[in-house]
């Protein structure tokens, strides 16, 4: 069983190196049903799987679930990074017995594991896969395994003993015999070694799509059963899978319409074939189809779909093909083999598809034949069906006029047994059935070997499908070994003219065999390859992969099944893969042609009947629409006649009617005279599309001299001097040098000398139609950079392959300033820049550029150059159009893995809305992690080699021409719980103010006017569903997110329903799994409700997950009749405006409050608008009023009312704060609006004078300011206190809003006597993100030197003079860059650094992390990436071993034995010559591992200043160390770290501690810390993403700060220690008896001695961040108070 899961495509244990990305959860049984000896080999058998894989975060990862009564995790994705780990954890997996409940286990799983916070990379597009190891479960698993399946999960089923194989099929994706194992007791887990091989088969689907546009007309109905014992998530997969089907074809009147019926107990037609003209709308038709319930007679279904046909058949003037495709859960109630038979009988293609319960027999008497006749066990598993039918329907257009040699080389070996052989031979059989065999078509041959090998035909034998098959039935096997390396060495010359191959066509090699080559088979293979040969390899059952592999290759090449029954759903995908879809060319798709048709006298009735049966010829050739080929037809003789103009006809069949009806004039032949009048018809008016870059073509067909020969160059010149290319096609008498003079170019003439032979031109002249068009790109404008993979691994001849695809994909854009500019970028270890957006504006000057680029040859970084590209492309300095919302295109083009993380940087450049496609070459690219850059599987394009390029060139445009980035949406849910319904029928009845009120509300909250739009091109989209649920979260009624339509609304008001509803915890999951299919911006869920129905704890904990998931708002409505109201504000959230009004259905105009309430809900808060605001999303924002503040704002004003303010100096200050005041828009509630003001007074202490919440009405609050009267004192200025105060207590409660400033202006009458508080409450200020302004009535250069620690230039310090001029330029500076600022707009003056650039620190930086076992997982992993995020604040020497003015940076790690003096004390991480730049910094910090045992603090800082800094060559200025501090140290080392870090001070070194949790010593850190210690000592908890910013604000601050080390303070201590040193004998010794000695006397006067502050101190220190607030209006959770020794 290892085996057969291990060679999947993401578990290969044959070459881990080729494992592919995967998120993998065990979900394992471990039940009484079990044993402690069975579990043991439960556990081996995952240990060997999971041993088998790549695991890495980057690349495999895997978690586990054990369940019995209940389910637990105890590895989730994101555990563990190393194998080792989690191979150890494996080995002692618990064992606890119970219950079996694997459906509980699976909805779990879903919940719980697969979700990005547990380390799902589903968003990358990585695969979400679930092993489910079980034996017969006590409870349901089918709609718990059906949602896990839809949530994008690949699930297998391993059932073990008793374990139900029904139950396994119902868990397990389709088709069951890739996905469900069985074994018949827990011994033989380990014996059950078949091999199994999951292909991928999107590339097969994609190429499909490519054929079925070529599917250029057929009529479709689906006949679809909606009986009642359909649920109602399976009837929404059958509707899923009708749009994905449809949306493979080209949708059109004239081209493939759609129709749908129902059936029940009776069919209804939901629509006709001729009601939706294009695939949105049918799309949108599909999605509103209701299912009402009922019996199922399929048998009158099928008879009512004649009429249908019927009827289709009159609305078109040509026939078609017709097929019906059925769809059906269960056994008809009536007969439907006659009906089905009738319909055939008619014409119609029908495909029957059963589901769970469907009978077979009937089925196959529906279908008609075994190939047409489908079953899956579940309706989720609809999708690879769709596959087979659609490529039934598409290949014979696909494969029209396809060439080829096919062989078939088959094991015949004594290994395979005789049911298996025949198998194999009905494989080759269908495939050669749907061939086209021909002699100048398909020709096949059959060669089977073993130990020898035997021609059963070879391919110059058969030209008819007959011979083949009967020669094919009497092959008899041979019997003996598996010799496949002599087999391909035989089959060789079989494809060489003699033996009966042919040079000029595609070769194939199709390899079936059961077991593993006896001899060599790459040699052989590699030969047949270098041929051309293309080859696909197939095994089965015991087949060796890797030798496949080399068979073949190309891993795409390559099937691997589990046994011979497999090989049927192979036949389709191999048949189609012979036609080779890739050919660019199938047909001409976009084009403007114009017949420019003799119609002299010298052309006979007969022979113009020709040209009209060519001309038609020539249409049939191509895709004739609207947005597709266009025609135009001139006749001339005398004089040109337009016929019909390009914008006239639509379809193939108006085109040909129009030419079939053309009747010939007579004259002389002025082909000139009809040249010149051509022209005009490309025009605009004419339906021409030279504007949008389409080919232009005229068809010159003529059969004598022109009349006026002489003036034939000058038009045929100005045609083509207009992009317009001339063909000339002459007939009998026409002057060939005339045709070249029109055409200007010799292969774009062409001659016959019989008008019979124009026929033969046909086909020459359509594949020239199709080699000179160009993809059409649907966007006008867009700015397109190509990142080319120029890495060693790409030889020159290939990289000059790519750059010819690069300038023929730049060739498909209209290049032009104002159109499309193209940039270009090479990379290998680094990117090199080629050029920007704005260098060149013509395709010619860009062509010669790319063909200029210089391969550089090296490792492959893609991670890196994405980071280039986003960083110097897409710039408006570097021509990138990306705020004007032109469209934003990143096209990268590699042959290999990347050596470094493309995740981050793919997410960045997605943030900005920048698409990135990726094109990957060869076979050592993967799509899945080209997946993880494009972050959008459909914008992935895979070749097989660099020659392979112009195959998807097209595909390539066709992609970035009608993508579109994602917009700004806002998805409202509306639910209705109607409980309190006395024998109602309409869901409504007995709520009458529902029934009056619902539709206005509707539509009112659907039309969000002033709206404005950050992101893509400024428009917004606000679309609403609808749901109806019963009491056991059964769907009753659903209608999807759309667009408001009254129609939709008509029909919710009519809703129809016998079934209470209730507002349960059911509700809230059903809502739940409708937002999974939304990817709006907003999620907002409205319930209407008469009362909770479900206990409010539980509803509780249902919102709390709604709002995890992405939901913005839960918003409730209360009825008439409700009681208790009160209790929904329990269950809401995201409330705005009035969050405490609650709603009800009878309140004034609810329609505009809930509006608002959406709009307003702080949890769609952003910072990147522009104006005052209310957010509503990451894209979406209401502009209220564009005023001052420009976002809400919390403002506090601080008055002095120290001992010197007079009178008439605080009248100064507070008619300044009320001038401030006079524009400022004040918040009158607490919506994320306006400001809201709060004032203070302070002199040596603080005191509140208006709180924030005391006034919402302007006038009031200037009324209270203008109250304020000055209190005299004695105490002197204390203006750092008043601003630690102000940071710590005023902004403790804020409202809540990501775009939410927080702003302090603090008036001061002159220096403060607490200086360093200034300088610590500036650093607290920039941890805290507060903006703060001093106006000084006197000179403050205290206030001036703490500023320093802000480098952006935004801590304003002015002076207010006594000159009114003068005073009004500086309170005006004050509102314009303090409180009115807008980073998006500054006001003149005001133009701060918003982006922090790197520090220059002339600094050696030391990080010590403690790694010892007190620090959690968690709180090590935010250590690491807090350590990364102050590593990127500043600017690293590039060149560590010279002395340049830059910082180094060294790391050491901290963790020991409980023994004193062990080696392990310290592990250097990297020393101060190691890195020069953040990005290895970060690298890393992120793969560094905690190594446990006890803290070693003392003997970590000594080797800092021993081995670090005293060793290190070209000393900086400082020395600077960074400790992160969990862990009180070992009792061995506490003595060296009182010693050690005193020394640290004394020598300069200054000393920045983080504490860490609860653990730590707060004596300890208060010694090590430097001082002050409200500058060098913080304390974060769990060391969060919002404590985490916190601390690397404050030390960027921190070294910004100006602080002299070691301080004054010390110089006495500093001195004994010095003089100590320099004794003979003394020391470190000396030091510990003069500590111990101190440590007998009063603590108090010890620590004054030390200069260590008291503990209480100290910890209020320590917790500076823990006073503020957390920066989203939360506040932190009480820190528990540590004892002396540390310990909570």
């Amino acid at each position: 069983l290892e085996k057969l899961l291990l060679t999947n495509n993401f578990l290969s244990i044959a070459d881990c190196s080729e494992a592919s990305l995967a998120d993998i959860v065990f979900i394992v049984d471990e039940s009484s049903s079990n044993s402690t000896a069975n579990f043991q080999l439960v556990r081996g058998f995952i240990h060997k799987i999971v041993d088998g894989l790549d695991i890495d975060c980057n690349r495999v990862r895997v978690g586990i679930v054990l369940y019995s009564n209940k389910a637990s995790a105890q590895v989730y994705l994101n555990s563990f990074k190393e194998k080792t780990d989690i191979l150890q954890f494996i080995k002692i997996l618990p064992y606890r017995r119970g219950l079996t409940y694997t459906g509980e286990a699976l909805e779990y799983a879903r919940e719980k594991m697969f979700i990005k916070e547990r380390g799902s990379r589903k968003e990358q597009g990585v695969q979400q896969v679930a092993i489910v190891i079980t034996g017969k479960s006590q409870d349901n698993v089918t709609s718990h395994a059906a949602a896990l399946r839809r949530a994008g999960v690949t699930v297998y089923a391993v059932g073990i003993k008793d374990a139900d194989e029904n139950e396994l099929r119902q868990i397990a994706s389709d088709p069951p015999n890739k996905h469900v194992l069985h074994v018949d007791s827990y011994a033989k887990l380990k014996t059950l070694e078949k091999s199994l091989k999951r292909n991928d088969t999107s590339a097969f689907f994609s190429l499909l799509i490519l054929g079925c546009l070529q599917t250029d007309e057929a009529d479709m109905f689906f006949l679809i059963d909606h009986s009642g014992s359909i649920k109602y998530p399976d009837f929404a997969d059958m509707k899923t899978f009708i749009n994905k089907f449809i949306n493979t074809f080209h949708i059109g009147p004239h081209h493939i319409r759609v129709g749908v019926v129902k059936f029940s107990d009776t069919p209804a037609l939901e629509f006709d074939l001729t009601t939706y003209p294009d695939k949105p709308s049918v799309e949108k038709a599909v999605d509103g189809i209701i299912q009402l319930g009922g019996g199922t007679k399929t048998g009158l279904a099928l008879n009512s779909m004649g009429p249908h046909f019927d009827r289709a058949k009159a609305t078109r003037s040509n026939k078609v093909r017709e097929y019906l495709i059925v769809i059906t859960d269960r056994e008809s109630e009536d007969n439907v083999k006659d009906q089905a038979a009738k319909l055939r009988a008619q014409g119609v293609t029908i495909y029957a598809i059963g589901v769970k319960l469907a009978n077979d027999t009937q089925l196959l008497e529906i279908a008609g034949s075994q190939e047409k006749k489908f079953f899956v066990n579940n309706f989720d598993a609809l999708k690879p069906i769709k596959n087979d039918i659609i490529t039934d329907i598409c290949s014979p257009d696909i494969c029209k006029d396809m060439k080829g040699d096919v062989l078939f080389l088959i094991d015949s070996s004594g290994s395979i047994n005789n049911p298996d052989f025949q198998k194999m031979k009905v494989f080759m059989q269908s495939i050669i059935n749907k061939s086209d065999i021909g002699l100048d078509k398909v020709h096949v041959g059959i060669i089977q070997f073993s130990t020898s090998q035997q021609v059963i035909f070879p391919l110059n034998k058969h030209n008819d499908k007959e011979d083949m098959l009967q020669d094919l039935q009497t092959m008899q096997q041979i019997g003996g070994g598996t010799h496949t390396g002599k087999a391909l060495s035989y089959t060789s010359q079989f494809f060489d003219p003699p033996k009966g191959g042919r040079t000029n066509v595609k070769q194939f090699l199709i390899v079936v065999t059961d077991g593993e080559a006896q001899d060599e088979v790459m040699s052989p293979a590699k030969k047949l390859q270098d041929k051309g040969v293309i080859i696909y390899a197939i095994g089965v059952v015991n087949a060796n992969n890797t030798q496949l592999l080399e068979i073949s290759g190309a891993q795409e090449r390559v099937y691997s099944e589990r046994d011979f029954d497999a090989l049927k759903a192979l036949d389709s995908q191999l048949a189609l893969a012979i036609c080779d879809p890739e050919r660019e060319c199938v047909t001409t798709e976009i084009a403007d042609i114009i017949f420019l048709v003799d119609g002299s006298t010298s052309i006979s009735s007969d022979n113009f009947d020709i040209m009209k049966n060519f001309m038609m010829s020539v249409v049939n050739e191509t895709s004739v629409g609207e947005k597709q080929t266009r025609y135009g037809l001139i006749v001339f003789s005398d004089n040109p006649e337009s016929k019909f103009t390009l914008n006239e006809y639509k379809s193939k069949r108006d085109v040909n009617s129009a030419i079939t009806k053309l009747r010939e004039p007579s004259g002389d032949t002025n082909t000139g005279k009809a040249l010149k009048y051509s022209l005009g018809y490309f025009g605009a008016q004419y339906g021409g599309r030279k504007a949008l870059n389409v080919p232009q073509w005229l068809m010159v067909i003529t059969d004598g001299e022109a009349t006026d020969h002489n003036s034939l160059a000058g038009p045929a010149k100005e045609l083509r001097d207009n992009g317009i290319i001339v063909y000339s096609i002459g007939v009998v008498g026409a002057n060939k040098q005339a045709l070249e003079l029109m055409a200007g170019d010799t292969n774009k003439v062409f001659f016959v000398d019989d008008f019979h032979k124009l026929n033969t031109l046909q086909k020459n002249i359509s594949f020239e139609f199709c080699q000179t068009s160009k993809p059409v790109c649907e966007k006008t404008q867009g700015d397109l950079v190509l990142l080319i993979d120029s890495s060693e691994s790409i030889s020159t001849t290939d990289f000059t392959i790519m750059k010819k695809f690069a300038t023929d994909l730049v060739s498909s854009f209209n290049i032009a300033e104002q159109s499309f500019r193209v940039g270009v970028a090479q990379f290998s270890s680094d990117p090199k820049k080629e050029f920007f957006l704005n260098e060149y504006y013509t395709e010619a000057e860009v062509n010669i550029q790319i063909n200029n680029t210089m391969q550089i040859p090296y490792t492959t970084n893609i991670g890196k150059a994405l980071r280039y590209i986003r960083t110097e492309y897409f710039q408006p300095a570097r021509g990138s159009r990306i705020n004007a919302k032109v469209s934003q295109n990143l096209v990268v083009i590699t042959d290999g893995r990347s050596d470094d993380n493309v995740v981050d940087a793919a997410e960045k450049l997605k943030a900005m809305n920048i698409e990135v496609f990726a094109i990957g070459i060869g076979k050592d690219h993967k799509p899945v992690e080209l997946g993880q850059i494009t972050l959008n599987p459909e914008r992935v394009f895979s070749v097989q080699d660099f020659a392979s390029l112009d195959k998807i060139k097209k595909k390539v445009v066709d992609t970035i021409c009608s993508s579109t980035p994602a917009g700004c949406t806002i998805d409202i849910a509306m639910g209705f719980d109607i409980t309190r319904r006395a024998n109602a029928q309409g869901l409504f009845d007995g709520q009458a103010q529902l029934q009056a009120f619902l539709p206005q509300i509707i539509r009112y909250v659907s039309n969000l006017k002033g709206l404005c739009c950050v992101a893509g091109d400024g428009s917004i989209e606000t679309n609403i569903g609808f749901r109806v649920v019963e009491q056991d979260g059964k769907v009753l009624y659903d209608y999807n997110f759309e667009k408001y339509d009254e129609k939709i609304v008509e029909k919710v008001m009519a809703l129809q329903t016998s079934q209470t509803t209730y507002f349960n915890s059911f509700l809230l999951r059903s809502f739940s799994d409708k937002f999974q299919k939304s990817n709006a911006g907003v999620k907002v869920l409205v319930i209407f409700s008469d009362g909770l129905d479900d206990d409010v704890v539980k509803l509780e904990q249902e919102s709390e997950l709604l709002r995890t998931k992405g939901i913005n708002a839960l918003l409730t409505v209360a009825l008439e009749g409700v009681q208790n109201a009160n209790l929904f504000q329990m269950v809401e959230f995201g409330r705005g405006f009035g969050y405490k009004q609650p709603l009800n259905i009878g309140m004034h105009n609810l329609g505009n409050t809930l509006l608002t309430q959406i709009v307003s809900g702080s949890s769609f808060c952003d910072n990147r608008i522009r104006t005052t605001l209310l957010v509503v999303s990451p894209c979406v924002v209401v502009i209220l009023y564009a005023a001052c503040p420009a976002y809400p704002t919390e403002l506090v004003f601080a008055l002095d009312m120290s001992q010197d303010v007079e009178p008439a100096t605080f009248e100064r200050m507070r008619s300044a704060l009320l001038s401030i005041l006079d524009d400022v828009a004040i918040a009158e509630s607490n919506c994320p609006t306006g400001a809201r003001v709060a004032v203070v007074s302070y002199s040596a202490n603080t005191k509140y004078l208006i709180r924030f919440q005391d006034y919402q009405r302007k006038p009031e609050l200037l009324e209270a300011i203008q109250n304020i009267a000055l209190e005299r004192t004695s105490n002197q200025r204390h203006l750092g206190e008043a601003m630690r105060f102000v940071g710590r207590h005023v902004f403790k409660r804020t409202r809540k809003a990501l775009t939410m400033r927080k702003v302090a202006v603090f008036f001061t009458n002159g220096p403060s006597v607490d200086s360093a508080a200034i300088v610590t409450a500036a650093m607290e200020f920039k941890a805290l993100n507060i903006a703060p302004a001093v106006i000084a009535l006197r000179n403050s250069p205290d206030v001036q030197r703490a500023f320093e620690a802000d480098d952006t230039g935004s801590f304003i310090l002015v002076r207010l003079v006594d000159r009114s001029q003068d005073q009004n330029a500086v309170l005006t500076r004050i509102k314009n860059c303090v409180i009115c600022y807008d980073h998006c707009k500054p006001a003149q003056g005001c133009d701060f650094t918003d982006t922090q650039r790197p520090l220059v620190v002339d600094m050696d930086l030391t990080l010590v992390v403690d790694g010892s076992r007190e620090i959690r997982a968690d709180q090590y992993a935010g250590v690491q990436e807090l350590l990364g995020s102050v590593v990127k604040q500043v600017a690293w020497s590039p060149k560590p071993s010279v002395a340049d003015g830059r910082a180094r940076v060294a790391l050491l790690q901290t963790s020991s034995s409980l023994l004193p003096q062990t080696s392990q004390a310290v592990t250097v991480e990297f020393d101060l010559q190691k890195y020069h730049n953040h990005i290895g910094l970060q690298t890393h910090l992120r793969s560094m591992q905690q190594h446990g045992g006890v803290s070693s603090l003392g003997q970590t800082l000594e080797y800092a200043l021993s081995k670090v800094f005293l060793k290190a060559t070209r000393p900086r200025k400082s020395r600077v160390v960074l400790a992160v501090v969990g862990a009180e140290t070992a009792h061995w080392d506490q003595a060296k770290l009182a010693y050690i870090s005193q020394k640290a001070k004394c020598q300069g070194v200054s000393l920045f501690v983080i504490a860490v949790g609860d653990h730590y010593n707060s004596t300890q850190v208060e010694e090590l810390a430097s001082t002050p210690s409200e500058q060098h000592l913080l304390h974060l908890w769990h060391v969060k993403e919002w404590e985490r910013g916190y601390a690397q604000r404050f030390f960027r601050a921190f070294l910004r700060g100006g602080n002299s080390y070691p301080p004054a303070h010390l110089k006495l201590k500093c001195d004994l220690m010095l003089g100590q040193e320099h004794r003979q004998g003394q020391g470190q010794a000396e030091w510990d008896v003069w500590k111990e000695e101190e440590e007998y006397t009063d603590e108090e006067e010890f620590l004054e001695h030390t200069g260590v502050f008291p503990t209480q101190i100290a910890l209020d220190q320590v917790d500076t961040i823990h006073a503020f607030s957390r920066g989203d209006g939360a506040t932190s959770p009480p820190r528990p108070q540590p004892n002396s020794n540390g310990n909570q």
